[in-house]
């Protein structure tokens, strides 16, 4: 939906007709040209009327030499090209914000689970404490900590549910439909381990619509330059005609031909600034390309050092804390460990959690970034 109504797309798809027509218009020959003339009428004398009048009538047709016309063509199909890449640069544009910001919908989401988890629990251990506090067990102090812990949990939450609303806000706004509302998000965030090999990625960076327009861009400028050459060759001009001569009675034929003479301009202005923009051309892609580069191999080392953390957090970290909130919970039973070590190694555990969670988010925003880079989906 989001592609079939986006505004932008639309004036994408309509640039390309648009170019088309021209295309069908730069093929066609210059139409002939008829004129008449007629001379020596509504005189006095002998020429009064049309009694001694000369009429004549012919036909002009100018032919465009030197390959104008399939020259002039295998320019406008380039511009067909041109508008085409950009129609697709703009669509992976589109794909690509729209899985990113349903990635960070899916990511809040699944955060406001998390953390109502652990509000729930703490709700739990937070009626425990009062009945102990009511049985003399503990101070009431107790509690009141407590009771800050749980509403510190209280304000995060709210701040994950209005990033919440907010993603999906911006992801109903890129579906361009005014009744289009999104109720409910149905996903999980994978942990992707793997990427292809750099050298891989770097191959299919050719891909990008940025730099595969420039082939097209390519093919404009070298037609561009056969089209200027061209257009040096002066056209040839002929005609033919029939003459009346109504003062002998006499009928004559005319033909005729013209041709300009490219004594000044054989232009040849034109056709060096042509071949600087070619070269101006070249340059825009190396830069482009050099840009996209860079950006892959950061990228890339973004990805692999995320997901090194991601593993020390599934494999290390987050086992350990677990292993911890249970001997603390264990151990506050029977009085080894105050109500605020296992608010803290509670705290502890769902922070690791979190941003076992929030890395996770961030390692498919990066996917998401190196497959509009190569313009293919990374399974």
């Amino acid at each position: 939906m989001a592609i079939k109504n986006n505004p932008e797309l639309q004036m994408l798809r309509m640039e390309v007709s648009a170019r088309e027509a021209a295309k069908l218009q730069s093929g066609l020959s210059p139409n002939p040209e008829f004129e008449i003339e007629a001379e020596n009428i509504l005189g006095s004398d002998d020429l009064r009327g049309f009694s001694g009048s000369e009429i004549t009538a012919k036909m002009s047709q100018n032919f465009l030499l030197a390959g104008k016309l399939s020259k002039s063509e295998k320019v406008a199909e380039a511009n067909v090209s041109l508008a085409e890449w950009d129609y697709k640069e703009k669509r992976l544009e589109i794909i690509t914000n729209v899985k990113q910001v349903f990635h960070q919908a899916l990511s809040a989401k699944l955060l406001i689970k998390k953390n109502e988890e652990l509000i729930n629990i703490s709700n739990e251990f937070l009626a425990n404490l009062k009945k102990r506090v009511n049985a003399g067990k503990i101070s009431p102090a107790e509690v009141s900590r407590a009771e800050i812990i749980f509403n510190s949990l209280q304000i995060e939450l709210t701040k994950l549910q209005s990033n919440y609303h907010l993603a999906i806000s911006e992801l109903e706004s890129l579906i361009y439909e005014p009744d289009f509302s999104i109720n409910q998000l149905i996903g999980d965030l994978q942990y992707p381990l793997l990427l292809p090999g750099y050298d891989s990625l770097l191959a299919l960076l050719e891909n990008n619509p940025k730099l595969k327009k420039f082939e097209s861009e390519f093919e404009k400028q070298n037609a561009l330059l056969d089209l200027e050459e061209a257009i040096g060759v002066p056209d040839l001009t002929v005609s033919a005609g029939y003459k009346r001569s109504n003062d002998i009675g006499a009928n004559t034929f005319l033909i005729g031909a013209s041709i300009p003479i490219p004594l000044f301009n054989r232009n040849q202005g034109s056709i060096q600034e042509t071949r600087i923009r070619s070269d101006q051309k070249k340059s825009e892609y190396n830069s482009i390309k050099n840009n996209l580069v860079m950006r892959l191999n950061l990228l890339y080392r973004k990805f692999n050092a995320l997901t090194e953390i991601g593993k020390q957090l599934q494999t290390n970290s987050i086992p350990k804390a677990e292993e911890a909130f249970r001997i603390i919970k264990e151990g506050s039973l029977v009085g080894r460990f105050t109500v605020l070590d296992v608010l803290d190694a509670e705290r502890t555990l769902f922070d690791l959690q979190n941003q076992y969670l929030n890395l996770t988010s961030e390692i498919q925003l990066v996917k998401i970034e190196i497959e509009n880079l190569i313009a293919e989906e990374i399974n």
